[in-house]
């Protein structure tokens, strides 16, 4: 049951990622191209907090920004200057599923980032996440009750050889 679910964590964390396109590339034009895309938006959502006035100083928010800007910017500098040779010679090293999932940790730092200036901007923790919930229904809660609903109803069960050949030898 528990190495079911932790496969199923990890499939459903791999869909956020380039994980597909990583597989699936011949010569990682198109993966480095991503990467860069990726990366610099990162770090360019990380810069635009520092505009954002909190009110309560933010020194939290300031400080997450600080580390996952330095984060991108160190994935930046380190994958996105190789070649794509060389970018795919590293990710083959590093293995496929473990690249995307490097990577995609700037794209959920940047959701962390954005939740907690939320919860400082806001006066109470109960308005900040029902602000959160809002936001996150249509991405997260509405797939993710749908496949709740999908695994939970029961499944057609399929007779087996025997069983068909029992049912058979009754109707005659």
């Amino acid at each position: 049951m528990i190495p079911e679910a932790v496969q199923t964590l990890v499939r459903s964390l791999l869909q956020f990622t380039l994980y597909d396109m990583v597989r699936s590339s011949r010569d990682f034009e198109d993966v480095k191209a991503a990467l860069n895309e990726r990366t610099t938006w990162s770090i360019d959502v990380l810069r635009s907090v520092f505009s954002i006035r909190l009110a309560n100083g933010g020194y939290f928010v300031t400080l997450c920004s600080l580390l996952i800007l330095l984060m991108a910017e160190s994935m930046h500098l380190h994958y996105g200057r190789l070649t794509p040779s060389g970018l795919k010679e590293r990710v083959d090293n590093m293995g496929h599923a473990t690249f995307a999932i490097l990577i995609a940790t700037l794209d959920f730092g940047v959701v962390v980032i954005r939740v907690a200036g939320i919860f400082a901007l806001c006066g109470s923790s109960w308005l900040a996440t029902c602000l959160i919930f809002v936001c996150v229904t249509p991405t997260v809660i509405v797939p993710l009750l749908i496949y709740l609903v999908k695994s939970l109803r029961p499944r057609a069960r399929q007779p087996t050889t025997e069983q068909g050949e029992q049912g058979v030898a009754e109707l005659n």
